[in-house]
């Protein structure tokens, strides 16, 4: 993941760099002069790459790139300029200057992630610390030594910077000094610098060490106010010291957490949280002492913690009702966790618990608990879930259908994210999103929390449906789209490439495209199928009058998790247009290739649509389907009234797009019963198919059951009768996971 600064006034170039960077999981950040760019990458340091617009306000992207060139910490920042225009003699200074590459605007999403993977694993910021490898192999040291190293060094340059400064404040304001007074001078400031060398060294710093000569180097040429000027760089070398300490403890941390989320997740009941939440109760866990007799608590209390055993046995107890003392029913030990379920249901507790010997054991207090409850929407379900259970046997039913060793792993991710250390400047984005459609958030979470179904009548959904007159682009895609629609003939290609990945955009051009088309020919019953045709047809001036008027959605309503988003699921939508068109060929079905690719991408209207009418929505149930094991289409008429597959066939139905795509969107997952268009809705839905069972991206469906095979699917049955006999669908499978691998990881299958 890189941190990547853009420098550039304009708003919409921000939108379309973000949306570009989000598909690789980058992340950015914007601002809009060079004072800014200045300031941004002194105050967050982390920067791995900044993208600069040559013409800036008042100042040049070149004069920026000049002063970090002659700063001595900043000098090696990677600088990628763009400019819609530029000169021989710019583009000669530029490159005089070591910048990393010279685009022109509008940028493309290929050459950018081309840009970026080039500072991918070499951030100039480390370039000053030996590797962790070479410094445990030169001096025999292990990164713990290395962490206590630079944890002792961190204050000694903290205490230098405030010597050396106040000293300095003194010697700029001294107009004139003999000679003598000016050795001494030297001579207080250099023996606060040696004592630098030593704490230094223990770091294994060559970078840091180099600085400290450098400093020494000005004091003996008397250069103050470049000398008090640089001092700020031993913060610098201080904060990159400090995110190097978070990283060796972090390393740590996660193979503890490790261990205790293995042990967490062998329990029924904590198995049934989030494991993209429970990761939040490890900084919770306190070590914990009971001594043999002693009673843990009694049947009856209020449930206050639960604990984790670590060593020793514990007795449970009841009472009974036709007996004064309490009856042994059980021993628990080493490995098991007790009251558990007095934290999920808020219920007295069912047993007394008494230590059989001395017993060490790890404490999760209710406080805690509820806290991380408080934080987390999507764990505050899930135990409201588990609450509601009868029984235990059902919670272990559940239970027994998650993987023990994938939830671990998940959980543990989570703790790992926890801990990174995420430059102020690249935070805030998405809360800022959050704060717009409040009143749409804030409904549905209210519905949500009160169990009030539907949430949104059908009626209203169609209503708000009918005021929407073109289909929903993604404000990313939008922006990029803007950016590339200048207005000259020359951008059109660049146009063609975005609006050929992004199913927003292809229904926009296509609906567009044949609504100028029909008018024109007054012919209802032919459509202009092909979205790169489609451009050429409208011409620059109709698509950048598009830009400023197409409807949008952000894509931050549809984020469950890193790997459940908007940018997951456009690759698994775009995967479906390519493996449908593959199948097309492989089928022996050529003349439907080109039209199966745009019907592949975009199958998922209705999500799109979703998201534009209820932008909270999408979330809550996708959730629902997941936690009940239900498909996201029931989840949906529970929610909506409506699927929102029936929501893109209502909006289709009424607007000019072209006859077989509707039928995709219609019975795409019904093939069987596909009243048109029957070998073309069978090939999307078999590529559809194959992306679910291959695992690429995020199909926006929950895991409610297995995904089969296609050879032991009912689909398969139904598009066997539309080819030829010979066909090899186990062949055919093969061909096609090669291809889904080749998409996840970008690189050939050879």
């Amino acid at each position: 993941m890189a941190n990547v600064l853009l420098v550039d006034p304009d708003d919409i170039a921000f939108l379309a760099l973000k949306g570009f960077l989000a598909r690789g999981n980058h992340r950015c950040a914007a601002v809009a002069s060079q004072q800014e760019a200045i300031e941004f990458v002194r105050e967050n340091l982390l920067v791995d790459l900044v993208i600069v617009e040559l013409k800036l306000d008042n100042s040049t992207g070149l004069g920026l790139l000049k002063h970090w060139r002659d700063d001595y910490f900043f000098k090696n920042i990677p600088v990628v300029f763009y400019a819609a225009k530029t000169t021989p003699a710019e583009l000669r200074e530029a490159f005089s200057m070591t910048v990393q590459n010279f685009l022109r605007k509008p940028y493309q999403e290929d050459i950018i992630r081309e840009e970026v993977e080039k500072v991918r694993g070499q951030a100039w910021y480390w370039a000053g610390f030996e590797a962790d490898d070479l410094f445990c192999k030169r001096t025999g040291k292990t990164l713990e030594d290395r962490r206590s190293a630079m944890e002792a060094a961190m204050p000694v340059l903290q205490s230098a910077r405030t010597a050396l400064g106040g000293m300095l404040d003194v010697l700029v304001q001294i107009a004139e000094m003999t000679k003598e007074e000016q050795a001494a001078e030297k001579e207080r400031l250099l023996s606060v610098l040696k004592k630098l060398h030593l704490p230094v060294a223990e770091t294994g710093m060559p970078g840091l060490d180099a600085y400290v000569e450098f400093l020494e180097e000005r004091v003996r040429s008397a250069r103050w106010s470049e000398l008090k000027y640089s001092l700020e760089y031993l913060e610098f070398y201080s904060v990159l010291m400090s995110y190097r300490v978070d990283i060796y403890a972090l390393e740590r941390k996660s193979q503890q957490a490790a261990a205790l989320l293995d042990r967490l997740g062998r329990n029924a009941v904590l198995r049934s949280l989030p494991p993209s939440e429970v990761h939040a109760l490890i900084p919770c866990v306190r070590d914990f002492h009971v001594d043999e007799g002693v009673t843990l608590f009694n049947q009856g209390d209020a449930g206050d913690a639960m604990y984790l055993i670590d060593r020793g046995r514990l007795g449970v107890y009841i009472a009974l009702p036709e007996s004064a003392e309490i009856k042994r029913i059980a021993e628990i030990g080493d490995g098991d966790i007790v009251g558990e379920m007095a934290l999920i249901n808020g219920a007295p507790r069912s047993a007394t618990i008494i230590a059989q010997s001395e017993v060490h054991a790890m404490r999760v207090e209710r406080a805690d608990f509820d806290r991380v409850l408080m934080m987390s929407p999507e764990m505050r379900r899930a135990v409201h879930a588990l609450a509601g259970q009868r029984n235990m046997d059902s919670i272990k039913k559940k239970a027994g259908e998650i993987d023990i060793a994938a939830w671990s792993k998940s959980a543990s991710e989570g703790v790992r994210k926890m801990g990174e250390r995420i430059p102020k400047g690249f935070m805030g984005q998405e809360e800022a999103d959050a704060k717009r459609d409040a009143a749409n958030i804030a409904f549905w979470i209210d519905a949500v929390d009160r169990q009030k179904y539907p949430v949104v009548s059908s009626k209203t959904i169609l209503k708000d449906l009918a005021g929407l007159n073109s289909s929903p682009v993604i404000e990313s895609a939008s922006a990029a789209f803007s950016l590339a629609a200048t207005g000259t003939e020359a951008s059109l290609h660049p146009l063609m490439d975005l609006v050929e990945k992004d199913p927003g955009l292809a229904l926009q051009v296509l609906q567009a495209a044949n609504d100028l088309r029909q008018s024109k020919r007054k012919d209802l019953t032919t459509f202009l199928e092909d979205v790169r045709m489609g451009v050429g047809y409208l011409g620059e001036k109709r698509l950048s009058g598009m830009a400023k008027s197409m409807p949008r959605c952000r894509e931050s309503f549809m984020y469950v998790s890193e790997e459940q988003n908007w940018y997951s699921h456009l690759q698994f939508l775009a995967a479906t247009g390519i493996i449908a068109e593959m199948a097309c060929h492989q089928m022996e079905l050529p003349s439907l290739g080109n039209i199966a690719f745009v019907a592949g991408l975009t199958h998922d209207l209705g999500k799109l649509l979703l998201m534009n009418l209820q932008p909270a929505g999408f979330v809550h149930i996708f959730r629902y389907a997941q936690e009940n094991k239900v498909p996201v289409w029931e989840s949906e008429m529970l929610h909506l009234e409506m699927t929102s597959r029936q929501i893109a066939v209502d909006f289709m139905g009424v607007h000019c797009f072209p006859s077989r795509l509707k039928s995709v969107v219609r019975w795409v997952e019904t093939p069987e019963v596909a009243e048109e268009d029957g070998d073309l809705v069978s090939i999307v839905a078999i590529a559809r198919h194959m992306c679910r069972f291959c695992k690429v991206g995020f199909s926006a469906e929950s895991d409610y059951k297995e995904v089969l095979p296609l050879e032991h699917t009912q689909l398969w049955r139904v598009i066997q009768r539309r080819i030829f006999p010979s066909f090899n669908v186990g062949k055919f499978q093969t061909v096609v996971r090669n291809k889904c691998r080749e998409i996840v990881t970008g690189k050939p299958v050879l």
